[in-house]
């Protein structure tokens, strides 16, 4: 031992500190392997997630709209890290509370977590198998040994003539990078797999009666940055309460109408459309958290069959009068049987003219152009007719029971990049929804609500389809011009001004942006 280096004892806080770094190291490399080989196992889950997902459902409903109010959809990110980081810090852990003798067990640390992981099919609503969520908490298991006796093997073999701080330091160089690489290399192919797994959705689909076609219609001019009438899949906006989607295959799917009914049904991919009339609408689909002038929503092509015909077939009994929705996720959701029976809400297979995609609940949702998002259930596998009152999942967490769609407009453009030109024309334009009520007129005021002019409406692609608008603007002073829009829905009913957060029944307000007017 050289002059000036400290002996390091089994027992000594310096040893536990070494272990808990040979864990945290070993853990991160763990955490690679399991993202894999959850990617690669069909009907797996990676176990952090499962825990996150777990953390989602049991929080209390006035502790997670605190945190969704305060942090939007980072409290879900957050939440992600924060797991992570637990596992980090229990897999550090663990090699001390495992050391036995004189020296760690690595591989009694590893079988500890891989019996916590594997544990973790007790807990709902997982939607993995018991056998692969076991399978892939073992990989973890031994991936963390492996991993944490390398690590420990790398330390001794510096030996004791070795300064500690410089061994320390090799020690925590090695681990480090090995750690980072193989991390690295397990998130990229495990984020690469689900990328490529995912179900199958090359289904074949029943074509319906008629394709929701946009019409020709009058002049309406072409708009840089204004959004598109048909809003393509992949910009179509994403929200559910999952770190990662279920995958849900066609092949196996089934739907079950059961409850207050004369004849439960039980209906396949296949049957569902060959069954029913399939039919095709343009409509609007917009989020309960989206905030004024916010891009959560979406204008699509959704067909499917009606769940009229579906309820009719069925049965509904008298008693019957509220609709329980569930999903592979463990979602749930209700609304009336009234709305059920209205024309406009279909089952969903297909989103502009192709099988819904894993984000967009594959293979079938429910699309209600008449309430929020969180109502349009996505991975759909149960209906149940009940006599009472059902509390959904964001019900239970405080957001409103009928949460239907609030009139709403939006500036997608102002000027060009928010600078205008005094006396030169420029165009403030946009677009407009309110679910199934429609847009009636939008108004554009120059001057912070001061005065309102009546902007040029393009006709929809669809009773229950968003609306563009246009305003020609020739500004007149100099300085920073306020621009104000708001609409008036098909009902003649205003936009509030009133300003409102998305929680508990939808944002309300009117959207305004600053425009810099120069000579």
């Amino acid at each position: 031992m050289r002059p000036g280096s400290q002996p390091v004892t089994p027992g000594s806080e310096r040893t536990r500190n070494d272990l808990r770094r040979a864990g945290a190291l070993a853990t991160a490399v763990a955490l690679g392997g399991m993202w894999t080989a959850s990617a690669l196992i069909p009907s797996s889950v990676f176990p952090p997630a499962a825990v996150a997902d777990a953390v989602i459902r049991f929080t209390p409903g006035d502790v997670a709209t605190f945190f969704i109010e305060s942090l939007g959809h980072w409290a879900m990110r957050l939440l992600a890290v924060g797991v992570l980081a637990a596992v980090v810090v229990l897999g550090a852990q663990v090699l001390v509370w495992t050391r036995m003798g004189a020296g760690p067990r690595p591989f009694v640390a590893g079988a500890v977590l891989a019996g916590l992981a594997a544990l973790l099919f007790l807990v709902p609503p997982v939607t993995g198998s018991d056998v692969a969520t076991i399978v892939v908490g073992a990989i973890g298991g031994l991936v963390y040994a492996l991993a944490a006796r390398s690590l420990l093997e790398s330390r001794t073999e510096e030996g004791d003539d070795v300064p500690v701080d410089a061994t320390r330091r090799s020690f925590l160089r090695i681990g480090t990078g090995g750690a980072i690489a193989l991390a690295t290399t397990g998130g990229v192919v495990g984020w690469l797999a689900r990328k490529l797994e995912g179900p199958d959705t090359n289904v074949t689909l029943v074509p319906p009666a008629a394709r929701a076609e946009v019409p020709a219609r009058g002049d309406f001019p072409d708009i840089p940055g204004l959004s598109r009438e048909v809003t393509p899949v992949p910009d179509h906006y994403v929200v559910d309460i999952n770190l990662l989607q279920p995958s849900v295959d066609a092949t196996g799917w089934k739907l079950e109408v059961f409850g207050e009914v004369e004849k439960p049904l039980t209906l396949d991919f296949a049957q569902l459309q060959q069954r029913f009339d399939v039919v095709e609408e343009f409509s609007v689909l917009s989020c309960i958290s989206n905030e004024v002038g916010g891009d959560l929503i979406g204008n699509s092509a959704w067909g499917g069959v009606r769940l009229r015909d579906v309820l009719e077939a069925a049965g509904v009994k008298p008693g019957g009068t509220e609709l329980v929705l569930r999903a592979a996720d463990g979602y749930s959701d209700s609304f009336p049987v009234e709305l059920g029976m209205d024309e406009s809400v279909l089952l969903a297979v297909s989103q502009n003219g192709r099988p819904l995609t894993q984000e967009h609940g594959f293979p079938c949702r429910v699309r209600i152009p008449r309430l929020y998002g969180m109502e349009n259930v996505k991975w759909l596998e149960s209906i149940e007719v009940v006599r009472s009152d059902y509390a959904g999942y964001w019900q239970q967490r405080g957001w409103k029971d009928t949460a239907e769609v609030r009139t709403q407009s939006r500036i997608d453009v102002a000027g060009e990049d928010s600078k205008a030109t005094l006396g030169k024309e420029t165009w403030i334009a946009g677009v407009a929804w309110a679910g199934a009520r429609g847009v009636a007129k939008v108004e554009v005021s120059t001057d912070d609500g001061g005065t309102w002019a009546e902007a040029q409406l393009k006709d929809p692609v669809a009773d229950n389809a968003w609306r563009l608008w246009a305003y020609r603007w020739t500004p007149i002073r100099r300085g920073e011009a306020t621009i104000v829009c708001r609409a008036t829905d098909g009902d003649g009913d205003v936009q509030t001004a009133e300003l409102a957060p998305p929680h508990p029944a939808g944002a309300t307000g009117w959207h305004s942006v600053k425009v810099k007017v120069e000579a």
